[in-house]
This record gives structure tokens, C-alpha cells and sequence, in this order.
């Protein structure tokens, strides 16, 4: 077991640099733009399962996209983007996209780097030619693990995160798996309670910082959660009602949803970017910078950029949820569930 992180200790030397050069100021983020032009792209399965529900999204270019959908057939269960299609592993590559555990999460570092997170505590990773199982990782004796998502900062360090299900069956037993110089380990999660959400570095003060869902029979628990020196420092919790809480990486700063408020983490406080209030704001945001944000509603999406905030686009049902997003410099990617119709939607916006 591993119980302690090590904050990335960066080493400059900046003697040279002083005498030479005169001090400058950060660029100032600018105002996303909002002239996009949308597509809509339904993603089904070519076998028995064409509700699979897609649940991650990822890609190294808006020509080079990843997806993992949970339930019925695993085989169905990736899907790839090239830029023109969508196409399931059960329908093309020779197999070479195929593998026999429920994909779950998926992350990557380029085209032929890419992780997927699956049932049974299983990792796999695809470099261009295949799929090849590297990790069939437990915590406690439980393999009926489910990484539920990834995410990493270098091509050799890699966190896996979710949870198994305790004795009611409930997914509240916490998991992190972390890769590090080709070697998994799983992290002490002693006092988490909860499938772990996100997790996320932060570039200004190497924090990591965590995101917990504890689910009940009668109501569900969002933490959010500083880890430091192998302890988890609880920093905010909220029950789940029609707003919650969640944390998101902006330009590697990590971004909390305080339910309709938006904060970053300074000096050990929360201090607020945002106010949400009196708006049709849910839970998720993704951004490029500070002023190129891109908010959840209860009914479409909608982007602030610094100054106000205006609807992209709105649904033509209501009950849409967004799963998750890939953002590029000129295009967007949104992945959207209808639960009235039970499809999986693509959209994607490009900057005119």
C-alpha cells in the first residue's frame, strides 16, 4: 500500500534569467468566443445493445476521439471518432479496440497512449496496435473493483479512481490506483467512504484535490476533499438536492462547484470566481481559462466569458444530463444522455 504522495518538487535555475531579463506580467486570459457552429452525432452499438450508455469521453484531437460505455456487451463498449465517424470495437479493427471486461473510463496521453479503466479492477492500455491488459489491481481482498474514471498529468503517471460495493451493495468503497514509474500501486483511502468521482493536481500549489459521492437508500453525499501527505482533508460537503458539488482542472487549475457558486483555492480558502444564482446552472463546468467557461444547465449549455453568460444551446426535451466533455482550441465536444429516449449524443461545436 502507498499512503503518501510526494508534491512534484521543480528544482530552477533561474540566476541567469534574473540578470538578464526584466520581469513581466502573466498574460491575461481572454474571452472565449462563442461563434460556434454545432453537429449532433448519435453513437450506437452495432449489436444487440443500442442503448449502451456512454459515459467518458476522451481525445488527443478533435480528429482522434475515445468513448466507454457501460453495460451489456463489453465488446461494444469503445468507440473511436477519426474525425468523420463514430465506430464501435464490435465493428471494425479487427478486434485490435476489443476487450473483455466493461470499459468504464478512459484516459491518454496520444493516439497510441491510451488507458482504459474497466470491471474486476482491470487496466488496459492501447499503443497503437492492440489492447494488452497491464493491471488487475484489488483493495482489501475486493476484485469486484470498477474504475469509474482517470486521469493523469505525465505519459508514466496515471491515477485510476472509483470504488466497490460494500456489504449493501452500495459502490461506497473507495478506490485509487495510481501508476507511477510503470509500477501500480492503490492508495490508503482509510476515511473515504464513496465512489471517488474526479481527482485533480493543481498547478499553483501541487494540491491534490478529490471528489466523493456516497450514495444511501435514502439520499447521496457529494465530499470534496484536500489529500495531503497521506491524509484526506475534508473541505466541503453538500446533500444532494437539485444542486451539488463538483470539481473540474481549467488551464491545471482546479475549479470547485459549490453548488451555485464557482471557487477557486487560495491561501487554504475558497474564493469565489462565479455566483450562479437565480440561473438555470446544474453542476458541471469545463473550461479553456478563467474567461472561457462553459456551464451545465438544467436545460443546455450555456458559456461565461468573464464579463456575462449566454446560452450555446438548449435541449429540445428536458432530462439531458452531460457526461463529459474533450476540449480543443477551435472544437468542442459534449457527451450528452437523453434518458427519455435512452440515446447517447455527440455534439460538437467548431469556432467559425
Amino acid at each position: 500500500m502507498v499512503n503518501k504522495i510526494l508534491k512534484p518538487v521543480v528544482i530552477s535555475l533561474i540566476l541567469f534569467a534574473a540578470l538578464s531579463c526584466s520581469t513581466t506580467e502573466p498574460i491575461e486570459d481572454k474571452p472565449g468566443r462563442r461563434d460556434y457552429v454545432w453537429t449532433i452525432d448519435t453513437v450506437v452499438s452495432p449489436t444487440n445493445y443500442p442503448y449502451k450508455t456512454i459515459y467518458r469521453l476522451w481525445g488527443s484531437s478533435p480528429t482522434d476521439l475515445w468513448a466507454t460505455a457501460g453495460g451489456g456487451d463489453p465488446a461494444a463498449g469503445i468507440f473511436h471518432f477519426d474525425g468523420k465517424k463514430w465506430v464501435s470495437s464490435a465493428d471494425r479493427y479487427e478486434g485490435k479496440y476489443l476487450i473483455p471486461w466493461e470499459p468504464n473510463s478512459i484516459y491518454g496521453f496520444g493516439p497510441n497512449d491510451v488507458y482504459i479503466g474497466c470491471e474486476a479492477g482491470r487496466i488496459y492500455h492501447y499503443d497503437g496496435s492492440g489492447m494488452k491488459e497491464i493491471a488487475a489491481l484489488t483493495k482489501d481482498g475486493h476484485t469486484d473493483i470498477v474504475f469509474n474514471n482517470m486521469w493523469g498529468e505525465l505519459p508514466l503517471e496515471l491515477f485510476a479512481f472509483g470504488a466497490y460495493p460494500n456489504d449493501q451493495l452500495l459502490f461506497n468503497g473507495s478506490i485509487i490506483g495510481h501508476l507511477i514509474n510503470n509500477k501500480w500501486t492503490m492508495l490508503n483511502t482509510n476515511g473515504l467512504e464513496g465512489i471517488v468521482a474526479q481527482l485533480y493536481r493543481n498547478k499553483t500549489n501541487s494540491e491534490i484535490y478529490i471528489q466523493v459521492i456516497k450514495y444511501s437508500n435514502s439520499y447521496d453525499t457529494t465530499f470534496i476533499y484536500q489529500y495531503d501527505d497521506g491524509q484526506f482533508i475534508k473541505l466541503y460537503s453538500t446533500i444532494w438536492s437539485s444542486h451539488w458539488a463538483s470539481i473540474s482542472l481549467i488551464s491545471n487549475e482546479v475549479y470547485f462547484v459549490l453548488n451555485t457558486e464557482i471557487a477557486k483555492r487560495i491561501n487554504n480558502q475558497f474564493k469565489s470566481v462565479l455566483k450562479l444564482d437565480d440561473t438555470n446552472f446544474y453542476e458541471r463546468i469545463w473550461g479553456r481559462n478563467s474567461k472561457d467557461i462553459f456551464l451545465e444547465m438544467t436545460d443546455g449549455l450555456a458559456h461565461y466569458n468573464g464579463i456575462d453568460i449566454k446560452y450555446l444551446f438548449q435541449y429540445s426535451q428536458s432530462n439531458v444530463s452531460i457526461f463529459d466533455s474533450a476540449i480543443f482550441d477551435n472544437d468542442v465536444f459534449f457527451l450528452l444522455y437523453e434518458f427519455q429516449t435512452g440515446l447517447s449524443l455527440i455534439y460538437h461545436g467548431k469556432l467559425k
